[in-house]
C-alpha cells in the first residue's frame, strides 16, 4: 500500500505560518496628551446650554430646552450630569439625569452618544429621549491654518484615544501637519 504524505499543506503552514500569524498591531503616536478634569467638562456642558430639541410632528409638537447642568460625575467609563428640561405646550420642567458614553467613530475619533435620558411628559408617561440626540463627533481638537516660510499650511491635532476615569477624561492626540490646498 502506497501512503501520500500531505507533503504540500505541511510546506505551506511552515512557511507560510510566519506570514499569516497576526501581528501586532502598530502603535499610535500620540503627540499631544490632555487632561480634562471636571470642571473644565462641567464648563463645556454649560457653554452648549441652552440646547433646544423639537420632538414630533407639527400637530403633537414638544419643543424642549435643556439649561444649568451641574452635578457632574465621571463613573464606569461613562459620563453623567443634571441638567433642567423645560417644555411647551406641554408643561413640562425636570431635571433629568442623561448617561453619556463614547464609542469610536466610523470615520476616525469618537462620538459621545445619549444613552440613557428618561423623560416624563404629562399624559403621555415616561419616554427615552436617547434617540431623538444626535452624537457628537469627536474628531479633532483643532483645526486651523498656519503660515510656514509664508505658505498656508493645515494642522490637524486628531484625537486618537479618549478614557473616561474617575475624577478626568485623558484625550491622546496625534499632530498632523499638510501643505494647504491651493485656492
Amino acid at each position: 500500500m502506497h501512503r501520500r504524505l500531505p507533503l504540500l499543506p505541511a510546506l505551506a503552514s511552515v512557511f507560510l505560518a510566519p506570514l499569516l500569524r497576526a501581528a501586532p498591531p502598530a502603535p499610535v503616536v500620540e503627540d499631544v496628551n490632555l487632561t480634562l478634569r471636571r470642571p473644565a467638562v462641567q464648563r463645556l456642558i454649560a457653554a452648549a446650554t441652552p440646547y433646544r430639541l423639537d420632538l414630533g410632528s407639527s400637530l403633537l409638537r414638544e419643543s424642549l430646552t435643556f439649561t444649568d447642568p451641574k452635578d457632574l460625575t465621571f463613573q464606569d467609563g461613562k459620563i453623567s450630569f443634571s441638567i433642567r428640561c423645560q417644555g411647551s405646550p406641554f408643561p413640562v420642567d425636570q431635571v433629568l439625569r442623561p448617561v453619556l458614553s463614547l464609542r469610536p467613530s466610523g470615520s476616525g475619533g469618537y462620538q459621545a452618544v445619549v444613552e440613557s435620558l428618561p423623560l416624563k411628559i404629562p399624559g403621555f408617561g415616561t419616554i427615552d429621549l436617547r434617540d431623538a440626540m444626535e452624537p457628537v463627533e469627536i474628531q479633532s481638537l483643532l483645526r486651523q491654518t498656519v503660515f510656514l516660510q509664508g505658505r498656508p499650511a493645515e494642522l490637524d491635532v486628531r484625537v486618537q484615544r479618549i478614557l473616561i476615569r474617575a475624577e478626568q477624561i485623558e484625550v491622546a492626540a496625534s499632530l498632523n501637519l499638510k501643505p494647504s490646498a491651493p485656492r
